[in-house]
């Protein structure tokens, strides 16, 4: 929810795709949410683009590579910058 993840994700978001999936297949997770303010929505365009590239390459979905490790992620909209530093709102959010 911080501007530099803003920055970030309009600039490189197949960076945050690679670290999510790094740290899903690390930690045995076949889902990862990217939450991003609704304010930025140029962030949330090029990650929407990156994510549909990731998976029409198969580096996201099911068996990704044939290493029978499943993987996607999926975009939440935020409420706001009054949530992200409160944890139970951000979950309720989500």
């Amino acid at each position: 929810g911080a501007f530099m993840d803003r920055s970030v994700l309009e600039g490189d978001p197949h960076s945050v795709i690679e670290a999510m999936a790094i740290a899903g297949y690390a930690i045995g997770a076949t889902q990862g949410y990217v939450y991003v303010r609704a304010e930025y929505p140029i962030a949330v365009h090029r990650l929407q683009i990156a994510i549909d590239q990731a998976r029409e390459y198969g580096l996201l979905g099911k068996d990704i590579f044939g290493s029978g490790f499943d993987f996607d992620l999926h975009i939440r909209l935020g409420a706001g910058a009054f949530v992200c530093g409160e944890e139970t709102a951000l979950l309720t959010s989500i």
